[in-house]
């Protein structure tokens, strides 16, 4: 008909009106015209597409042999955010017995609803996107990518089993495909399998070695191998290759933190959020690179954390009334935000309390934020109330999540540190939060109210001004700490009774160790002739990061013929206690689960006092032990402390001995009594809210 023609002549000129009213003749002739309708729908679908839907259901009545109309149709619902109608119509289109001229049709179709759903992934809207997925792999179950990306979709909705699978599908699809072995490194590092997810990047790269996306990805899980000279390499690669990959330059600049390089860290982390300012881990791990380091005051850094929460979470406050019960003897409801719940070090701090707690006044709830979990959660998942994962639920979700449980007093147990979900803090789900444990310093929010400290780590009047938050000091000590179940005894006879000398040691990551400590190191060791200095230092056996190593101390000042470097182990660590003496702990960031295991194993420690929280841990941990003696006010007597404690050999036995048992008997140790303390803050967080008079 020539004036379908006409009509499909102008719509491809662009002439849009004049194509509807010829269409409009067409159908004024013969109403139920297939090909009109569809040319009426292909007009209406661009703008209007709720509009297009009855055009092509007409068209499609009128000519169900043509395969166009179906997908037309399919794609006006989709379009229309019709999707369920969109599968039931693909459905009945693939129960269809099309010849080969629907190939090209259909291709066309899942290449358009491919790239719709990649749209969506990328804007982090996974459930929409798996929906369209779903689509592509109704008409083609073999399509790599769909596969791959509904793969990926489940690695970050909590679904890690169904997202090995299907990447693993993928994978038998196109064996030779690059990006796939990374998308498995991602699935493999979640799941807490490091070694497979570098075997995985080490076949994408064996594939591609210019694909810049696995050059970082691996650079990130070499790290979690203490690999750092690999990881820096890898993620310097990755820039050359993709300049603008803000993902490597943070992991380059967690590799530099790892080796010390604190300035350069800093650097990095800052071109990141330059490439990305989105990334906000990368702002949190620019934040703990300047507690970190010793040459950047502590009011740079609080300053820089309350920049982070002004721009970041303070538009996102939530302002309206809570409906609590307002009782303030009732049981109170206490959700714990965290992605720790797991084998990690926090759990050796919170999990005393957990099972100290008073069960008839809380109820206690916990908020994990890590898709993966593993035997020490399942052990913790008993001591709760109730146990909510949130990897896959976005912070609005997160936060409606928490405030539909009715929780009165909300914990972050992590502050700056990995896994944080600080943003969902940020919406206030909870009428009280606090944070706790995780991060020795504020995190920058308003909307958090508390930080849970002590007397010693946070001076009185010192601490207020760079916070966010209001600090609520226990009246002992702020967390209590859990020793090991299979810890070796304590050495019966101090090294230096078998070695002749003594040996001064430390166990913290090198990221602690700032060019300052090693300075004054340097002088206890000028200070003691004979002495050795035991470091265990992550990756050292690389020859990039043992030079490197070296050359700092040596810049330093320190005798590297009497370094004796350790790597970090497996197995067998606090065995490795029994080569030192004495114990030196770095600043300004001190020792942390560390300083505990020193004590544990029977060996002391020196520290400086510090202005703030994450330089007065060694104060506070030496204190309650009843150990002052061994806390410098300057580096001049930190340097004197530990020369006249190695140089007077009786004094070092009577101070190593008896130190576990010490440790086991003071309140660092005392769960009941610091379960009761922070039982009795919370009671007092919530009585100060309701006496405010908020809703």
């Amino acid at each position: 008909m020539r004036s379908l023609a006409k009509a499909r002549d102008h719509r491809a000129s662009g002439r849009f009106d004049r194509a509807e009213s010829t269409l409009r003749r067409v159908l004024g002739a013969v109403p139920d015209h297939p090909e009109a309708h569809y040319e009426l729908g292909q007009l209406a679908a661009s703008h209007a597409p709720e509009k297009a839907v009855p055009h092509f259901v007409t068209a499609l009545r009128g000519a169900p042999e043509r395969p166009g109309y179906w997908l037309a149709l399919a794609t006006a619902l989709l379009a229309a955010e019709r999707q369920p109608d969109a599968r039931a119509i693909l459905e009945r289109y693939k129960a269809q017995s099309f010849g080969p001229e629907a190939k090209q049709l259909d291709a066309a179709f899942m290449a358009r609803t491919f790239a719709a759903a990649q749209i969506r992934y990328d804007r982090g809207e996974f459930l929409p996107a798996e929906a369209l997925l779903d689509l592509v792999l109704l008409l083609d179950d073999t399509h790599a990518h769909a596969t791959y990306l509904a793969g990926a979709i489940a690695a970050r909705t909590n679904r890690p089993e169904l997202a090995h699978d299907l990447i693993s599908i993928a994978l038998y699809r196109e064996p030779k495909n690059p990006l796939f072995y990374s998308g498995l490194s991602t699935v493999l590092t979640n799941r807490g399998d490091h070694d497979g997810a570098i075997s995985a990047l080490e076949k994408a790269l064996e594939l591609d070695p210019d694909l810049a996306m696995a050059h970082a990805n691996i650079a990130g899980v070499y790290q979690r191998r203490f690999r750092y000279g690999e990881a820096l390499r890898h993620a310097e690669r990755a820039i050359v290759l993709e300049p603008a990959n803000a993902g490597a330059h943070s992991n380059r600049g967690s590799a530099l933190l790892a080796l010390g390089r604190l300035g350069e860290a800093v650097e990095a982390f800052d071109l990141a959020l330059t490439l990305d300012p989105s990334k906000l881990f990368v702002a949190s791990n620019r934040l703990f690179a300047k507690l970190y380091a010793a040459d950047i005051p502590h009011a740079d850094y609080a300053a820089d954390a309350l920049a982070y929460g002004r721009r970041y979470a303070d538009p996102l406050l939530r302002r309206r009334p809570f409906t609590n019960d307002r009782d303030p003897d009732r049981r109170l409801r206490i959700g714990f935000v965290s992605g720790d719940l797991c084998n990690h070090a926090l759990v050796r701090f919170f999990e005393p309390y957990l099972r100290a707690i008073d069960r008839d006044g809380l109820t206690v709830l916990a908020y994990m934020t890590h898709a993966s979990e593993d035997a020490t959660s399942e052990r913790l998942k008993p001591l709760f109330d109730g146990w909510h994962n949130l990897a896959c639920l976005d912070d609005d979700q997160a936060a409606d999540r928490i405030e539909a449980d009715a929780i009165d007093i909300l914990v972050d147990l992590s502050g700056h540190s990995a896994g944080n979900r600080l943003l969902v803090f940020a919406r206030k789900p909870a009428p009280v939060q606090v944070t706790w444990i995780g991060h020795p310093g504020t995190t920058g929010l308003t909307a958090i109210d508390y930080r849970l400290t002590d007397p010693t780590t946070d001076s009185l009047g010192l601490a207020e001004p760079l916070h966010a938050e209001r600090l609520w000091r226990l009246p002992r000590v702020t967390a209590t700490y859990a020793g090991v179940d299979d810890l070796p005894p304590v050495r019966e006879r101090a090294p230096f009774e078998d070695a002749g000398y003594v040996t001064f040691g430390c166990f913290n990551r090198l990221t602690k160790v700032c060019d300052d400590a090693l300075r004054t190191w340097a002088d206890i060791m000028t200070a003691v002739p004979d002495a050795r200095l035991f470091m265990v230092v992550g990756d050292i056996g690389t020859p990039e990061v043992r030079k490197a190593v070296e050359t700092r101390l040596t810049a330093a000042g320190m005798p590297l013929d009497r370094v004796i470097f350790q790597p970090r182990v497996n197995s067998g660590y606090h065995e490795l206690y029994h080569r030192v003496d004495i114990a030196l702990d770095p600043y300004p960031y001190n020792g942390g689960t560390t300083s505990y295991d020193t004590l544990s194993m029977g060996v002391p420690f020196v520290t400086l006092r510090g202005g703030h929280a994450a330089a007065r841990t060694g104060v506070s941990v030496l204190t309650t032990m009843g150990l002052p003696e061994l806390i410098a006010d300057s580096q001049e007597a930190y340097v004197a402390i530990a020369r006249d404690l190695a140089c007077d050999r009786n004094r070092l036995r009577t101070v190593r001995e008896g130190l576990r048992e010490r440790l086991h008997a003071c309140p660092l140790m005392d769960h009941a009594g610091l379960a009761a303390d922070v039982d009795a803050a919370f009671r007092g967080m919530w009585r100060a809210w309701l006496t405010k008079g908020q809703g």
